[in-house]
């Protein structure tokens, strides 16, 4: 399990915590920090200790230039001792099924691909106050959608029905964008043949998605999960902006590979000019 994050040492507690809760648990984290500072150095610290007997966590940091999570999770996936790979982010929490759903979903020609829920500012303060776990669906969150706090709402129940999923729309996904960082899976194998994260991405903005593409050049599959591996994005100050320089470089590079049918890049996990 690999869980990106920067600078958010509550959210990343609680993160970790789900991870710890789950059905079936990871066989180990591996927390890609992308250079944060000593309040969330001191938390990955205590939760080596706290959940030393549950899984062994991985800290793998380096230092803060700008956005670079495709350097830092390229790394982490090189540490990474399983052939299985579970993407999450610091700023969510997973449902208690999530991972045990992507591993029973699991293909070796698919990246599995699922969405989130944005929980509402009011309730991510309260969750993150009291130290709970927020991993499936309770009360509170509910309430909360109907108040239009939190939202992406449909993506909150679990549908493992066929028909209802087909007839939902729930089992279909868009290529071009459907891959995102916090609730993706894919074989270890898989992800070195598309030759991991492209480093000539700049910043955020369509660094999963591109994944996702070049999978499907490759003649592979984005399998849907959504609805069925659920994860719960708790609330902070947006950080995306689709006006910069950077989102739109990286928007060209992403068109150029759909037009082209690439199939891996250059500057990737593994280094080819």
């Amino acid at each position: 399990m690999i869980v990106a994050t920067y600078n958010r040492p509550r959210h990343l507690s609680l993160c970790i915590q789900s991870l710890a809760d789950s059905t079936v648990r990871p066989s180990e984290v591996l927390i890609a920090d992308d250079g944060s500072t000593s309040e969330t150095i001191d938390t990955i610290r205590e939760l080596q200790k706290s959940l030393k007997q549950v899984f062994p966590i991985l800290h793998i940091r380096q230092e803060h230039e700008g956005c670079r999570k495709q350097i830092l999770v390229n790394e982490a996936v090189r540490q990474s001792s399983g052939d299985y790979l579970i993407f999450t982010d610091g700023d969510c929490t997973v449902h208690k099924d999530c991972i045990e759903t992507h591993i029973k979903y699991s293909d070796p020609d698919a990246i599995l691909a699922g969405q989130r829920v944005q929980v509402g500012k009011e309730l991510t303060e309260k969750i993150l106050d009291n130290g709970t776990v927020l991993n499936s669906l309770t009360l509170e969150l509910l309430i909360d959608f109907i108040r239009r706090r939190s939202h992406h709402s449909k993506e909150a129940f679990v549908i493992k029905n066929r028909l209802i999923r087909s007839l939902l729309k729930k089992d279909r996904i868009k290529y071009e964008t459907s891959v995102i960082g916090c609730n993706c899976s894919l074989y270890k194998q898989l992800f070195m043949d598309i030759n991991g994260y492209d480093e000539d991405f700049q910043g955020f903005g369509d660094e999963d998605a591109d994944l996702g593409v070049r999978i499907m050049n490759q003649g592979k599959l984005i399998k849907s999960v959504r609805n069925l591996a659920i994860v719960y994005h708790l609330y902070h100050p947006g950080t995306w902006d689709m006006t910069t320089d950077k989102f739109k470089h990286n928007a060209l590079i992403k068109k150029s590979r759909i037009e082209n049918k690439e199939t891996f890049c250059k500057n990737g996990i593994r280094k080819m000019r």
